[in-house]
């Protein structure tokens, strides 16, 4: 593998006018072990530090760099084991109601189809995920399902599947960073927490990210964004209890990158955590955090001393999404647009550009409904080191 930057072709030339230029230091040099920080070699076949002998596997083709990486790998194979025992329950539980006294045939109907159709979304995921992490596993008692299907499937079928993957809402937020950034190319990116990894690939393709790296924490998502994002083609089915008419109970949706893979010389997966990205210090030139910094840091002032540590003098943070903290997050921590830019410039940011719009929020084409969403965007300069 190459991270190196080559010259900004036709399909970027909407965004990158200006391009960064900034040459990393190849991807080999560039990937660090979680365990004793030494610098990984991430292209041979086995991934072992050289410094403190650290293993590190994969899920498919996908590095695992997280610490005891064996123990998320068996992790995963035992929720893989739970995703299929529910498939079988619902099928038969909501094949039992079909069948009891008073349930008007358009009822049975609408169960059995939605006992087909759920049944069939976990068969497809189990069929993608289930040869990357080598198969499920008895699970153990305090294991639960994964979250990336239970609450965040709807980012694939938005993603990829939605009108044919032209989808409105991605092109809203793709338009909502190209005008933040301009005409200047992004260069060597990291996007953290990339889940279904659409904003990642459009901009990959038009806004002159050379090369990108994406990161997360959740491999269900994940495995099934690499298998579109490198060509493949997925059938998922979407199902919804909420039904207004039997025949919008299900719909299959065919997910494939829209225009065209992308291969792994300049478009990079790991499954690593978000907080503590595995990278050398200042190796990229735009850290972008979709849906990201209201969910997943419970110490938003130290992870944006990260964001800081990882860019490049002059580099960029491109921050995308609404401001919704979990429930037990302490109000003082719940921040604002205003506290988090303040934040920021704590950190050694300056803030050139920010925009703030409600829109259409995961309106799915099945059932027609969906939100209303807040979006908070923003491009950060770094000016100056994080303090100490």
């Amino acid at each position: 593998m190459s991270f190196q930057f080559p010259e900004q072709g036709p399909l970027l030339a909407r965004c990158a006018s200006t391009s960064v230029g900034h040459p990393l230091r190849g991807l080999d040099q560039a990937v660090t072990c979680v365990r004793c920080a030494g610098v990984l070699t991430v292209s041979s076949l086995e991934i072992v530090c050289a410094h403190c002998g650290q293993k590190y596997p994969r899920v498919g083709r996908i590095p695992v760099l997280l610490p005891r990486p064996d123990d998320h790998v068996s992790l995963w194979r035992q929720q893989l084991a739970l995703l299929v025992a529910q498939g079988e329950h619902t099928l038969s539980g909501m094949d039992a109601e079909a069948a009891l006294p008073g349930v008007v045939r358009p009822g049975q109907t609408r169960l059995r189809t939605l006992a087909k159709a759920v049944s069939d979304q976990l068969r497809e995921i189990s069929e993608v995920v289930s040869p990357a992490l080598g198969g499920p596993l008895p699970p153990a008692q305090s294991v639960g399902l994964p979250r990336g299907v239970v609450e965040h499937i709807h980012f694939l079928y938005r993603d990829w599947g939605w009108d044919g993957g032209a989808s409105l809402e991605n092109q809203q937020s793709l338009d909502a960073i190209r005008e933040m950034v301009g005409g200047q190319g992004l260069g060597g990116t990291l996007v953290l927490g990339a889940g279904g990894c659409r904003l990642a690939y459009d901009l990959h393709r038009q806004c002159g990210a050379s090369d990108t790296v994406v990161l997360d924490i959740d491999p269900y998502l994940f495995l099934v964004a690499e298998e579109v994002i490198r060509g493949g083609s997925v059938q998922l089915t979407e199902a919804s209890p909420a039904v207004q008419q039997v025949g919008r109970t299900a719909r299959s949706w065919t997910l494939r990158a829209p225009a065209g893979p992308l291969g792994d010389d300049h478009f990079h997966f790991f499954l690593a955590n978000g907080l503590a990205p595995p990278f050398v210090q200042g190796t990229f030139d735009t850290i972008v955090t979709p849906w990201f910094i209201d969910q997943v840091p419970t110490d938003l002032p130290a992870f944006l001393r990260t964001v800081n540590l990882m860019l490049r003098p002059g580099g960029r943070w491109i921050n995308h999404g609404p401001l919704l903290y979990p429930p037990d997050a302490p109000l003082s921590r719940r921040f604002s647009c205003e506290e988090v830019l303040e934040l920021a410039e704590q950190a050694g940011f300056g803030i050139e550009r920010t925009s703030a719009v409600s829109g259409p929020h995961f309106v799915s084409p099945l059932t027609g409904r969906g939100k209303v969403e807040w979006v908070l965007t923003f491009v950060a300069a770094k000016i100056g080191e994080p303090p100490s």
